[in-house]
């Protein structure tokens, strides 16, 4: 079995909410099931979930295509991110496990007082045997909001915990070499090894109506990554069922892994 590690997961907008009935349970519950799986292996969990403000429109039966300024969405992500919270609770309490929620800013991890503060309350939800289930705290700082859908704040995270890898689920299931969504002809890229100017330039904007973050986003943050030797896998959320085999040799995560 492979050593204990902790483990970040960051799940996109795309893949845990639907446009028309709001929380996607079936999603959520193959991650708990993965969660827990990584768990009885002794591995540490942390979640970071995106979803909050698509929830919110969904209960408020608005239109996604909905605009509004910066502090109109803060108030939809106030509201979606109860049913998000209610959804990891439930779900997660079948398979055994308390979730606790963790609410940060970017400013939050650039000040060192507050940074230590971060890491002191992680450490003792880890000794309560609680999974964190991390969001930006998007209601109190408009700068949130222009991060990139959770991206960056995950692989900051990961550096903070001293993770060893950090996974992200998303809509596109990997980085290509072209937008699948666009261009069927487009090819997996199985590693990265070096982020140049090249790589920048295959990633692209979000690509759905419902996420913030697009591949750009998650280039940026498998660089943190990379820069403090953190494993970053982008998959998709067909594979979420098999991240609890995520060290078995013989079952294989489709996805792309960056790491030097």
């Amino acid at each position: 079995m492979a050593s204990q590690e902790i483990i970040v997961i960051k799940i996109g907008t795309s893949s845990i909410t639907d446009i028309k009935s709001g929380v996607d349970y079936k999603t959520i519950n193959l991650l708990a099931k993965a969660v827990a799986e990584l768990k009885a292996q002794g591995h540490t969990l942390v979640i970071v979930s995106s979803g909050a403000m698509s929830l919110g429109i969904c209960k408020l039966g608005l239109d996604h295509s909905h605009s509004g300024n910066v502090a109109y969405k803060q108030a939809l992500t106030s509201v979606g991110q109860v049913s998000l919270m209610n959804a990891y609770d439930n779900i997660f309490k079948y398979y055994g496990y308390s979730v606790g929620q963790v609410l940060i800013t970017h400013k939050g991890l650039d000040d060192k007082e507050r940074n230590d503060c971060i890491k002191g309350t992680f450490e003792n939800i880890f000794k309560l045997g609680v999974i964190p289930v991390v969001n930006a705290n998007d209601t109190v700082t408009s700068e949130e909001l222009a991060y990139g859908d959770n991206d960056s704040l995950s692989a900051r995270v990961a550096v903070l915990l001293q993770a060893q890898k950090l996974i992200f689920i998303t809509d596109a299931g990997g980085f290509y070499d072209k937008d699948p969504h666009l261009d069927s002809s487009a090819k997996l890229i199985e590693r990265v090894t070096d982020i140049d100017d090249y790589i920048y330039s295959l990633a692209g904007e979000s690509s759905t109506k419902v996420g913030l973050g697009g591949m750009k986003s998650k280039v940026e943050a498998a660089r943190i990554c990379m820069d403090d030797k953190v494993r970053l896998l982008i998959t998709g959320k067909k594979e979420v069922s098999k991240l609890g085999n995520l060290y078995d040799s013989d079952i294989k995560i489709k996805g792309t892994w960056f790491y030097k």
